[in-house]
């Protein structure tokens, strides 16, 4: 079974070769790393530092875009594509378990690895701190490991089979970071097999701040993905509730004395923009492309 690993990126050429250099000390080698940068960035990866079979494109920025490109160009190939974030560190036995586990269970169409600690809750972590969490951590080989169905993945690292891929696509009208798009792309997957998370294949979420989506453009995203999702029936309206309601209240309340690395009045801001957009009738993610 052939291995890729696919990483779509935008302004972190420092943390992206930390994922680099994890990927080149998998026990299984990647048969291929896919790497895609936006086309107005002046960053190329040195193949050679890293002794990886490297494809580095550059293509319109987005994370759904980017992504999008990693599968056309592996459109004749077949095998699993783990995608990931270029702030997830993978463990060093990731891919070699993923394709055990792939080989088993060919019925699943996606597989979710647990994540060991997730930066993005909180200031995020560093690649130090990544590394010793990751090799403080045993693997319990004599045992099954857990297999979980879910509803939806988590798109820090989502390993899908390439034979569906050619159905699927990410949804370019989520644009930039692009957020909820693992939702939407997991539930159309689902129709060819199941999403699952394992505590088979782990890696560490650094939830790096710099590089990612403004304040008041990621708060407009927060409400009108969501709602946008809710009208492809991709995402239950429950949980469109749920996580826009939960959101804006956070956004409120902290906004008067926020986190030093999060933008809450920026959000807040976009929150406002979106919900005046949602009353009058203007549900489209594009829109975010309009603020500054």
């Amino acid at each position: 079974m052939k291995m890729f690993v696919g990483i779509a990126s935008t302004g972190r050429s420092t943390i992206i070769e930390a994922a680099l250099q994890r990927i080149a000390g998998q026990t299984r080698p990647a048969d291929r790393v896919l790497v895609c940068t936006p086309d107005n960035e002046e960053y190329a990866v040195d193949e050679a530092a890293f002794g990886l079979p490297i494809t580095h494109m550059k293509y319109r920025k987005g994370s759904c875009s980017q992504r999008n490109a990693i599968l056309d160009t592996l459109a004749s190939e077949s095998g699993i594509l783990l995608i990931i974030d270029d702030d997830f560190l993978l463990h060093p036995s990731y891919l070699a378990r993923l394709e055990e586990l792939a080989t088993r269970h060919a019925d699943v169409a996606l597989f979710n690895g647990t994540i060991l600690k997730d930066g993005i809750i909180g200031p995020g972590l560093s690649v130090g701190e990544a590394d010793a969490i990751l090799s403080g951590h045993r693997m319990d080989t004599g045992a099954p490991p857990r297999i979980a169905d879910r509803a939806s993945a988590y798109g820090c690292n989502m390993a899908i089979r390439l034979e569906h891929s050619r159905s699927v696509r990410f949804d370019e009208n989520l644009p930039l970071y692009g957020w909820q798009e693992d939702v939407d792309f997991s539930c159309r997957l689902s129709r060819f097999g199941r999403i699952v998370e394992t505590s088979a294949v782990s890696g560490v979420h650094l939830g790096v701040k710099h590089g990612r989506t403004s304040g008041v453009r990621f708060g407009y995203s927060q409400v009108i993905n969501p709602i946008y999702l809710a009208r492809k029936r991709t995402m239950r309206l429950g949980h469109v509730l749920n996580i826009v309601a939960r959101n804006v209240l956070m956004n409120t309340l902290r906004s008067t004395r926020p986190e030093p690395y999060i933008d809450r009045r920026g959000r807040l801001k976009g929150n406002i923009l979106a919900a005046r957009d949602f009353i009058r009738g203007r549900i489209d993610p594009l829109r975010v492309l309009q603020i500054e």
